[in-house]
């Protein structure tokens, strides 16, 4: 019922959207393709067959294949916005509400002095402008966004915001299974605490955007933070920073559980630091910390740039097996534009591991490297295709792999 409620509601605002007329933007893309996996160890592959639809590899330009519908409206009195967007593969769920990514209507006061926006929440305004595209909207998936937020811009180009809403890490298991007692249900980051009212609702932003420069920050009470800083004074040069420090997610030390390859099986405390655990106290809670950084050159027909990541976080989120495989990664990319209808691009990915204590959590992996040319082929301004070959040095973490992908705009 909740999932029909949320699809219903937002093909409502979608059919009121395009019934406005001026102030109507429609857009978005389709994008697909087909890999093949080119490693000998296809039986290791993340997919169980070795052929894919993946749209293309990389860190850079690399993504899925998905299909993107945005509709907004924006009139003198307020306006929507929304947007849905699904994967494209034989276990899709097209008509899932978990597609809408945002689904918000917002009313302008003082001649947009003052906003106020409901709904389905996305941020327009104090979001970084790192690689990270950090913000409390939880459009890249991590948590819904369901509530109120109040944007004010005092003087041009600073937008300050109060927003109370679902987004609350602290009441989240991060991962799609949830475990209750010795049963293991697969319920999409269900609340793990208590569904209350209380101030780890609410989050504050800003952000001040000039043409030298930009700057943003927020707060959520729940323990998060994050701020970037972006500097626009050299033309066709892109340099920007952003970070977060998340202090929300909260892990059990005692009991965990893993697959046995046949069920679920419930883990001692000394071994539970393999498997996936969380709890209710805050006294649980965990430090982790990333950072990004952009240095992008574009000068037609070059474009070159490099990303660097960084991930810090204490024994006990790595402990609860929540750390990502890696904790930090470099990613140079390099695309020049032989003519309007071929550009030939390509980017590589330094992927460094954590630092483990091997004789505690096991052993560590390796450093590997991988890259990734291309070929783009622009049919039209609209659409274009893609012939890509992916290489790594290290192909028990990651496949070589080939594909091409075809991407349409509109």
């Amino acid at each position: 019922m909740k999932k029909l409620i949320a699809t219903t509601a937002a093909a409502l605002l979608a059919a009121a959207t395009v019934s406005a007329g001026d102030g109507l933007k429609i857009s978005g893309f389709v994008r697909g393709g087909i890999s093949g996996d080119l490693s000998d160890n296809v039986a290791n592959a993340k997919e169980d067959s070795p052929i894919g639809t993946t749209y293309l590899l990389g860190s850079h330009w690399g993504a899925s294949s998905a299909t993107r519908l945005i509709i907004n409206y924006d009139g003198d009195m307020g306006g929507a916005d929304f947007r849905y967007q699904t994967s494209i593969n034989p276990d899709a769920d097209f008509f899932d509400s978990g597609n809408i990514q945002f689904a918000q209507a917002y009313a302008n006061f003082f001649d947009g002095a003052v906003m106020v926006e409901g709904g389905k929440l996305f941020d327009k305004y104090t979001t970084t402008d790192g690689d990270i595209g950090y913000g409390f909207d939880g459009v890249n998936g991590d948590h819904d966004a369901y509530g109120l937020r109040l944007v004010v811009r005092p003087i041009e180009g600073l937008y300050v915001t109060l927003a109370g809403s679902s987004y609350n890490p602290a009441y989240y298991n991060y991962y799609k299974d949830v475990y209750e007692g010795k049963n293991v249900s697969e319920k999409n980051l269900r609340r793990s605490g208590k569904p209350k009212f209380d101030g780890r609702l609410l989050s504050v932003s800003a952000k001040y955007d000039s043409e030298m420069f930009a700057v943003a920050g927020g707060a959520h009470f729940s323990g998060i933070f994050y701020g970037s800083f972006a500097y626009k004074g050299i033309e066709n040069l892109t340099l920007a920073a952003d970070a977060v420090y998340d202090h929300s997610s909260v892990w059990s030390k005692g009991k965990g559980y893993y697959w046995s390859g046949t069920e679920w099986k419930e883990e001692d405390k000394d071994n539970a630091a393999k498997y996936y655990v969380w709890s209710e106290d805050d006294d649980d809670a965990t430090d982790f910390f990333k950072t990004s950084v952009v240095l992008e050159y574009s000068a037609d027909p070059v474009l070159f740039g490099v990303i660097g990541y960084l991930y810090i976080a204490d024994d006990k989120y790595f402990a609860a097996g929540a750390g990502a495989p890696w904790i930090s990664t470099l990613n140079p990319y390099l695309q020049y534009k032989l003519s309007d209808i071929v550009t030939l691009q390509a980017e590589s990915t330094l992927y460094v591991p954590e630092a483990w204590d091997e004789k505690k959590y096991g052993d560590r992996k390796d450093m590997y490297v991988t890259v990734t040319p291309a070929v783009v082929f622009n049919a039209s301004k609209n659409a274009l295709v893609n012939v890509w070959l992916h290489v790594s040095t290290d192909t028990d973490q990651e496949h070589h792999a080939t594909g091409v992908s075809v991407k349409y705009t509109f």
